[in-house]
């Protein structure tokens, strides 16, 4: 297998290119943003002094952790499609992030590059956090600009290898700092602490993924999470007769014994799967849900010897 380096900026525009429309969708869902389409600029290298000046300031870093590297998604504050709450998240703000870095792993890498952790957070330097992060001058960059519903646009660089992905968030820097020598205690005067630089709030550690979970399967059966299937809400459902319903048209209406109170029901494929309630999304109708269905339990019995 290919090590995760420049050798495969080819294979890693092409995966790009093949999932844009799943990177536009969750890029829209994590940042509250309604963007129209993404496309992919011919590959170039990094210049950390040539960056435009929208990466020298606040945005987004959304790390995908590979092995001891790392690949490295960066947005700036300055494009306009961040969030207000993207500095300092909720429980559900941060669930919403960390889905972004999991969802874009899984989109804008190979396969066999799948991440083993992922992480989104803000910091206060996007330039800074390439140069703590070990990515060197001459590192592939992959342009990705993000059309918006209001006629914006919004550039995302996606650049890798990261050699110290611990650092990229100030981590690194946080340990050195710990580990350095304490100077020697005075007897008239004891020590005053220095305070640490101002940052954004750093995000909780989120748990790696299990090897037994998406990165244990074989890529076939990776390949099957990206099929497409029916999810449907079914608000209310009964039995009539036939004859009843030939006599259906324009302006019939049909009773339903439901309740507008109780939950509705979520199939999958034809699969019940999930319960919950209506709710509005702007000025769409959505679920949110409130309960999931455990599969259905099948006992067989199992034959003794003496019976096989």
């Amino acid at each position: 297998m290919a090590e995760f380096g420049p050798d495969i900026v080819d294979q890693v525009v092409e995966v790009c290119k093949t999932g844009a429309g799943e990177a536009v969708e969750a890029f829209g869902r994590a940042l509250d943003a309604e963007v129209k389409e993404l496309s992919v600029d011919p590959p170039t290298t990094l210049d950390i002094k040539q960056l435009p000046e929208a990466f020298r300031g606040a945005g987004l870093v959304v790390l995908m952790k590979v092995g001891t590297s790392a690949a490295l998604v960066l947005l700036p504050e300055s494009s306009g499609i961040l969030p207000s709450w993207y500095t300092a998240p909720d429980p559900t703000g941060q669930s919403k992030l960390t889905t972004l870095a999991q969802e874009l792993g899984m989109i804008l890498l190979p396969e066999e590059f799948m991440p083993e952790d992922f992480q989104a957070a803000a910091v206060k330097n996007l330039a800074g956090a390439l140069g703590r992060g070990g990515v060197d001058d001459g590192s592939p960059l992959v342009w990705l600009t993000l059309a918006l519903a209001n006629g914006g646009e919004a550039q995302a660089a996606l650049v890798w290898p990261a050699g110290k992905p611990e650092g990229v968030f100030g981590v690194g820097k946080a340990k050195a700092s710990a580990a350095a020598p304490k100077p020697a205690a005075s007897a008239a005067k004891k020590p005053v602490p220095v305070a640490p630089s101002p940052e954004f709030p750093k995000p909780a550690p989120q748990p790696a993924p299990r090897r037994s979970g998406r990165r244990g399967l074989p890529n076939y059966s990776r390949s099957l999470l990206r099929v497409e299937v029916p999810v449907i809400v079914t608000l209310a459902a009964k039995r009539q007769a036939l004859s009843r319903v030939m006599e259906l048209g324009p302006g019939s209406i049909i009773d339903f014994e439901k309740s507008c109170e109780e939950m509705l029901e979520m199939d999958v494929s034809g699969t019940h799967v999930a319960m919950g309630e209506a709710v509005k999304v702007g000025d769409k109708f959505g679920l949110r849900i409130t309960s999931m269905l455990l599969p259905e339990e099948r006992f067989h019995a199992l034959k003794t010897r003496g019976n096989a």
